[in-house]
């Protein structure tokens, strides 16, 4: 019963946010993920992962990051009915950077980008499909079945194709790149089945795919995030591929995960309030 009330609360907030437009379905998504917030007790958690990040900030500013972030996260929410109306020539919304570090790589085919759950990450790959390449995005499903269903149709219809983790999910990621196809993923969140490592000098369960396909494909990775400017504006920045000379020379998956992770560490210091704290990465 609790997933139905969830989805259909979720359905009538999509169905309402396509009506008044994308600026008002963002600023609403705020507003209301603002308030649930307020009396959420995932607080605890978000507190407790700003004092491993930033142990010198006060309580009272680490409170201020989270109340910022569920306003930037609703905002998210309410941005996700609109991703596929959403173009990569309309300057006004989204500014990108060095594209050339993503499209050089990705025509010889054999990459991974990664992103992480930072500003508005659904964005990150628009670059890509509205120059007509194709991308296997890698996903974790959310619990709740029906919303899963729903998000997924949302990402169809801005053009990702998707991959769900897991056992079978590995299976298509290496059918794709056996055949020189390309790979999305985000980094950025616990995984039980991973492996420990240091992630902010703390201990973190990391999903150890991208080492392995990395290593196995002989694959370049992209480093990519989109981060919001202010209200639905954002910027896209493809960063320098690290190359598979690169990745051969750090040469375990420890290594290689120790340094990707230092982009995404780099990433949320810049951008504290739009990193999604609540989720519980460290290892407790």
């Amino acid at each position: 019963m609790k997933n139905y009330i969830q989805f259909f609360f979720l359905y009538v907030f999509f169905i309402f946010s396509k009506i008044i437009g994308l600026r008002a379905s963002s600023f609403c998504g705020g507003i209301l993920l603002s308030l649930y917030g307020v009396f959420s007790n995932k607080n605890k958690i978000g507190l407790k992962n700003l004092d491993i990040v930033f142990p010198k900030k006060s309580k009272k500013e680490k409170k201020i990051i989270l109340q910022k972030m569920w306003f930037h996260f609703g905002r998210v929410i309410g941005e996700y009915p609109h991703l596929n109306k959403i173009k990569i020539n309309n300057k006004s919304i989204l500014e990108i950077e060095n594209i050339e570090n993503l499209l050089n790589p990705i025509k010889k085919g054999n990459c991974i980008f990664f992103s992480a759950h930072i500003g508005n990450w659904e964005l990150s790959s628009h670059p890509l499909i509205q120059n007509n390449y194709n991308i296997s995005f890698i996903y974790r499903p959310p619990n709740n079945e029906l919303v899963e269903n729903l998000l997924k149709k949302i990402r169809k219809n801005y053009g990702v194709e998707l991959i769900k983790k897991g056992p079978q999910g590995a299976k298509e990621c290496i059918k794709v790149l056996k055949k020189s196809g390309n790979l999305g993923m985000l980094i950025d969140q616990k995984m039980n089945d991973g492996i420990e490592i240091n992630f902010f000098k703390k201990k973190a369960m990391t999903a150890t795919a991208i080492a392995k396909l990395a290593l196995k494909f002989k694959c370049d990775l992209i480093p990519a995030y989109c981060i919001r400017k202010k209200g639905v504006s954002f910027k896209i920045k493809y960063l320098k591929p690290i190359t598979f000379t690169k990745i051969k020379r750090l040469n375990t998956e420890r290594e290689i995960l120790l340094f990707l992770n230092s982009y995404i560490e780099n990433w949320i210091i810049k951008n504290p309030e739009q990193w999604i704290w609540v989720h519980n990465r460290w290892k407790n």
